[in-house]
């Protein structure tokens, strides 16, 4: 971990099957590395113990005084049950994670707090939602020419 990674906030990208983690290489693929950044992807197969020890594993590597920022993919999903349980002053968890929510968190862990994170983040990913016909059907402002 290079020294420009310390005091970021943790974030884990936690999903059902593979969707954590190839959101995380999308992301990566966009803005590049996401440094203190880690995908956990939950098979069906997969005990229940062995999920919360590898999501409490995942959150003690991450945090580096900061706390750690859990995205999920569905609330009231196992993996979003899980990390519920993890809660606390140290571990915020967002439900309905999306592209836009990691794209930002590119630049904004280093000088906020957890919560100002994760509301900023929510946020950010809620109006980055659009229904394209209603987009594409907005009139263009021109300014006219003298």
């Amino acid at each position: 971990m290079s020294g420009q990674d310390k005091g970021l906030i943790g974030v884990i990208a936690i999903s059902h099957c593979k969707l954590a983690e190839e959101m995380l290489s999308v992301a990566e693929m966009i803005v590049g590395p996401l440094p203190n950044c880690k995908a956990i992807c939950f098979r069906p197969d997969q005990p229940m113990d062995e999920m919360i020890r590898l999501l409490k594993e995942s959150i003690k590597e991450l945090d580096q005084g900061k706390g750690v920022l859990i995205l999920t993919d569905l609330f009231g999903g196992t993996p979003a049950n899980i990390s519920l349980s993890f809660l606390g002053p140290g571990v915020e968890v967002v439900c309905g994670m999306n592209l836009p929510m990691l794209i930002k968190l590119a630049g904004c862990r280093g000088g906020s707090s957890l919560k100002e994170t994760a509301s900023l983040v929510k946020e950010y990913g809620q109006r980055h939602i659009s229904l394209a016909s209603e987009v594409l059907s907005r009139p263009v402002k021109t300014t006219p020419q003298p």
